[in-house]
């Protein structure tokens, strides 16, 4: 596309728009109502979309004010802590924002998200320790607990029931020792989540900002397979078996990222409608194995990097 007509397509005034203040009490709502209702959790962590809009629409101040409105609606209606969690989760993702508006692109904002959010998660690991693995931990343990155990009881097989038990009792043993590779990959997949609805978002109503195959190129350098085997000898170590579990499900996922993008770039050239191509991701995404098979894709395109056979052949001079 031209650069006069990007500038153009970018500077486009958004129709219907409700402005930086109605983005601001829509993404307090969405933040608050989880506080309210805990099972609405989604929503409070896309509750950065609307300001990511507001970034991108209307400039940095009117969306740090936006910002600094919610959190303050917050911290009046329901208290302080809130407010300040909600801001906490809000304004690393404006990086997003403030990446794409710079020229830098997406997938530079979710990168500088991510290591921020991630700083803050380690943070609170290192000094409220405690505090993050009874969270992480709260609902392994009301499932393990007699009263949820006997409801289940009332209206389930025995043998579904000590099925159950059993399964429930290895995830808790193994989130006793992952969880902060949990926070740390939670954090992501709330970067992910956000990136992906703006990137809708644009797609529909302004596609000059979006750079064409940013996303199906990502491939992570090779010295992340040196880590991925060096963690997994560590894992002999009983010593430092707990860390490297961790640093292991960390790299895994990064690898899954990977073999994501290779699916969507093979997904993105068939030819077939939008609509087709995106039940092909579903379907990708849905399959009970699918965190295996797009990690060993991830991990096996450092070395054959499998989207090359897509590319058209070079023209001969």
């Amino acid at each position: 596309m031209p650069e006069s007509l990007t500038a153009r397509v970018r500077e486009r005034p958004e129709p219907r728009t409700g402005g930086a203040l109605g983005a601001a009490l829509f993404s307090a709502l969405m933040f608050g109502a989880f506080l309210r209702l805990p099972l609405l959790l989604p929503f409070a962590l896309l509750a950065p979309f609307p300001l990511l809009v507001v970034r991108l629409r209307h400039g940095v101040v009117p969306a740090v004010l936006a910002t600094l409105s919610a959190a303050a609606l917050l911290g009046s209606l329901v208290g302080g802590g809130p407010g300040v969690r909600y801001l906490m989760l809000v304004a690393p993702l404006l990086l997003v924002g403030e990446s794409m508006a710079r020229g830098r692109g997406m997938l530079r904002g979710c990168g500088w998200a991510f290591a921020v959010l991630a700083l803050l998660v380690s943070t609170f690991l290192l000094f409220a320790n405690d505090e993050m693995r009874a969270l992480a931990l709260a609902s392994l343990e009301h499932s393990r607990s007699p009263e949820f155990l006997e409801g289940m009881r009332a209206s389930v097989p025995p043998e579904q029931v000590d099925a159950f038990v059993e399964q429930a009792a290895t995830a808790y043993e193994a989130m006793l020792v992952v969880y902060p590779a949990v926070y740390i990959i939670g954090v992501a997949i709330v970067v992910l989540l956000n990136a992906s609805l703006l990137r809708l978002y644009l797609r529909r109503r302004d596609p000059g900002w979006l750079d064409a195959g940013e996303f199906e190129g990502v491939r992570w350098p090779f010295v992340l397979a040196v880590a991925f085997v060096a963690l997994g000898l560590a894992v002999l170590s009983p010593l430092l078996r707990p860390a490297a579990y961790n640093g292991l499900l960390i790299v895994a996922f990064f690898f899954g990222l990977q073999g994501l993008a290779v699916v969507c770039f093979y997904a993105q050239r068939l030819a077939a409608p939008p609509l087709l191509r995106a039940a092909v991701l579903v379907l990708v995404l849905i399959n009970p194995w699918a965190p295996q098979i797009l990690a060993l894709i991830g991990l096996f395109d450092i070395w054959f990097d499998f989207r090359k056979w897509a590319e058209p052949p070079e023209a001969r001079a």
